[in-house]
């Protein structure tokens, strides 16, 4: 009995399934013959230079070693990686000594203020009895040469004082711009001296590229010139900040500074740097996006009559920004496909939008 059964159910299957798959086949069919949404852009003519790539370094305008300007047993130091503002306390050391002279530093101005006071107020009187023939002249010279003395060493006194105070104030070492804790070089406990490196302090805010150009190169850069920059991968715009108009007698190199966006990348990143090495001449050019790398070659692929796709191999050249010069089957006005081309083979029909 259960043999019989299992026969008679088993050819069901077959018959469902290929029922499911002539009822599932014409949408496939359709499915597969709907085009591809791609983005397509146009190609054209345009002034391009041909560039050179150049190694640069992405690098703080503000990154010092903070040094200490008075002597003393180091209390406290900011951590790596605290943030501070300008005019922040970054380290402190021990005022106790510094306290104290300035203490006897008053004490002393105070003194010599009072008898500078008195030897005034003597001085003036032997000034009058001089006066009246009271006195010798040589009594009232000495009373006044006393009290010009006395001035002078006040002055002393209390340029001493000022100089206590000063290392009293300079205890507290403060951050002369705004920036981020980068390193520690001393710790709590040690002895700092005069000149001795506390922190290194950089402002992760302002930073630019620095790049080592040419002379031959850097006449075809001014200052406001955007230049394509590669970061990490990252293709960004950065404008020529400044070139340093002093070349390196062995490399026959100058520096050039590229002004950056803090977003496009850290004190340290690696950068390679585009800069014009030729006048700028005629060029066709498509955005970069439209390239397709492969191990054989690079493509493009081109939307042509009834959009229909034609891959078609190029040889880049200059770049300007996101365009890349081009050469290969390809003219201005051309469309090429800029996103969606991953998936697209040699021949297939497409939906092009045209991008923004």
């Amino acid at each position: 009995m259960t043999m019989q059964r299992s026969f008679g159910v088993r050819p069901i299957f077959p018959i469902l399934a290929g029922a499911m798959f002539a009822i599932c086949l014409p949408a496939l069919a359709q499915h597969a013959s709907q085009p591809s949404p791609v983005t397509v852009a146009i190609a054209k003519t345009v002034r391009m230079a041909p560039t050179i790539a150049l190694p640069g370094t992405v690098v703080a305008q503000d990154d010092s070693h903070i040094a200490a300007q008075v002597e003393g047993s180091v209390v406290w130091v900011a951590k790596v990686g605290d943030i501070v503002n300008q005019n922040d306390v970054i380290a402190r050391l021990d005022k106790n000594l510094q306290q104290m002279q300035y203490a006897s530093d008053t004490a002393n101005v105070d003194r010599l203020a009072a008898t500078l006071r008195y030897d005034q107020a003597q001085a003036g009187r032997m000034q009058r009895l001089a006066k009246s023939n009271a006195i010798a002249t040589s009594t009232r010279d000495e009373a006044l040469s006393t009290r010009d003395a006395d001035k002078a060493q006040l002055a002393q006194a209390e340029s001493d004082r000022s100089k206590t105070k000063y290392a009293l104030d300079h205890s507290d070492i403060r951050a002369p711009f705004p920036g981020r804790v980068a390193a520690r070089l001393i710790n709590p406990g040690e002895y700092a001296t005069v000149g001795k490196d506390i922190v290194r302090l950089v402002n992760i805010s302002d930073v630019e590229i620095s790049a080592p150009a040419p002379i031959s190169a850097a006449r075809y850069l001014r200052e406001g010139t955007p230049i394509t920059v590669d970061i990490d991968g990252k293709f960004v715009i950065a404008k020529v900040r400044a070139v340093v108009p002093v070349g390196d007698a062995n490399s026959h190199t100058v520096e050039i500074r590229l002004a950056i966006s803090s977003a496009d990348g850290i004190v340290g990143d690696v950068a390679q740097v585009l800069i014009p090495s030729a006048p700028p001449r005629n060029a066709l050019a498509i955005p970069r996006d439209a390239l397709v790398l492969r191990e054989d070659n690079t493509y493009v692929f081109k939307v042509g009559a009834k959009n229909v796709v034609q891959r078609v191999a190029v040889e880049t050249g200059s770049e300007d920004g996101q365009l890349v010069e081009v050469s290969g089957d390809l003219v201005s006005g051309d469309r090429v496909v800029v996103r969606g081309a991953e998936r697209l083979e040699d021949g297939q029909e497409v939906r092009p939008t045209t991008g923004s």
